[in-house]
């Protein structure tokens, strides 16, 4: 059995380093549509990381809390991704 509570601490880590982070950065008036594309692509592995986590930790009897939590961080890494696609589309349109 994994240790399910280190991996959402680490996860919930980066989820507020990136929740910080990530609108500084889409915000910046220089941003090229590769480089938001690929803050896309990053944001959208780390939600689809969470979605596969939820499915292995329902193999393990854990208590309601962790999957709220997971569930949460999930969406924060896809809340994230569906800004960076709307910034992405905001540059191709002004290009």
């Amino acid at each position: 059995m994994a240790n399910w509570l280190e991996v959402l601490r680490e996860k919930n880590e980066l989820a507020t380093v990136l929740g910080k982070k990530i609108p500084k950065m889409l915000a910046h008036a220089t941003l090229t549509p590769e480089q938001a594309a690929e803050i896309y692509k990053f944001l959208e592995k780390h939600a689809r990381d969470m979605e596969e986590i939820v499915e292995k930790m329902e193999l393990d009897d854990l208590p309601e809390s962790y999957y709220q939590v997971a569930e949460d961080l999930d969406n924060i890494f896809t809340n994230l991704a569906a800004e960076a696609a709307e910034r992405l589309t905001q540059i191709m349109r002004s290009a």
